[in-house]
């Protein structure tokens, strides 16, 4: 008898175990089934593409020869399909402890500076990815293999809808409008500038009260502060403009040869044709494209080159 208590605590503790313990069969049961496999997600095409980086100022003038000569022609051909074009509207000012911007050739060009980040912000792409596919034409080889080539632009390009036409003409929107601001303006006055850069975006079809609207909000000076930051910390400082990089290697006063330089860099496949077509040297020999508006002069202590920009409200 002494050992009925013992016995019936057993008993007990089994019942407990019993109830308490889950039926595999309850509906509340999860199922633990293996993660699936991690795949690596697929490169885009993109990634492969060069960087090259424009940093210039909007007056002065050997970027404006840059950007509506030689960079302008470029845009046409296949190299695009592997080139990834900023523009980094900065160039030589400079930002003064008050947060007043300053720029080397005058309140105009602080202005203009402003207006093309609105632009590039606006329309950032200068190509769409969808129009590479356009470019792309499939040969044959004389041993009946398979081989793509870009060619130029201007001839493979074929609207065959409206749809192509619209895609063919947003593709480079501020890069456009900033060749016509760059080649339109004249007047050293402010009315110059604002009458230069709203003809080009009514030639253009751009929306003027979208510009106006950046400006006005402060937020177009947020992006050139943004730019001027950038432009600061490059290493090498950069000594003038236009000031060219690609793939963070500064091109110096050679930047005349950029094809070169961006085929070089670039580590895909296959070249397009514009590279094989332009020598190891400089695309143009004018002399005035080797010619730089220099950092040092908008930074000396001549107040001639050096004027404030004041941010009055656009109508």
């Amino acid at each position: 008898m002494g050992s009925s208590p013992l016995l019936s605590f057993l008993v007990l503790t089994s019942l407990v175990v019993l109830f308490v313990t889950p039926s595999h069969s309850s509906e509340y049961d999860v199922v633990q089934e293996p993660a699936p496999p991690v795949t690596s997600r697929k490169i885009s095409r993109n990634s492969e593409k060069v960087t090259m980086s424009l940093y210039y100022e909007s007056l002065c003038p050997y970027c404006s020869s840059f950007i509506a000569g030689p960079l302008a022609q470029i845009l046409e051909t296949d190299l695009m399909t592997i080139l990834n074009l900023r523009l980094v509207p900065w160039g030589n000012a400079i930002l003064d402890t008050n947060n007043t911007i300053e720029c080397q050739h005058g309140e105009d060009e602080c202005y203009l500076n402003i207006i093309q980040a609105c632009a590039i912000n606006l329309w950032p792409d200068l190509v769409k990815p969808a129009l590479s596919d356009k470019y792309l034409t499939v040969n044959r080889n004389k041993h009946g293999e398979k081989t793509s080539n870009y060619c130029n632009l201007e001839d493979t390009i074929q609207p065959q809808n409206e749809i192509d036409l619209q895609l063919i003409t947003m593709q480079k929107k501020h890069f456009d409008f900033i060749k016509c601001i760059e080649k339109q303006y004249k007047a050293p006055d402010r009315n110059g500038a604002e009458e230069s850069w709203e003809a080009c975006s009514g030639k253009l079809r751009l929306s003027t009260q979208s510009i106006k609207k950046c400006y006005n909000s402060g937020h177009g000076k947020e992006l050139v502060l943004q730019n001027g930051k950038e432009t600061d910390h490059l290493r090498p400082p950069h000594k003038y403009v236009p000031w060219v990089v690609v793939d963070d290697t500064p091109l110096l006063d050679d930047y005349g040869s950029f094809i070169h330089y961006v085929c070089k860099a670039y580590k895909g496949k296959s070249l397009p044709k514009t590279c094989s077509s332009h020598p190891n040297t400089s695309i143009n020999k004018d002399t005035s494209l080797q010619s730089v508006c220099h950092a040092s002069e908008a930074r000396s202590g001549d107040s001639s080159g050096k004027h404030q920009i004041k941010m009055e409200p656009l109508a």
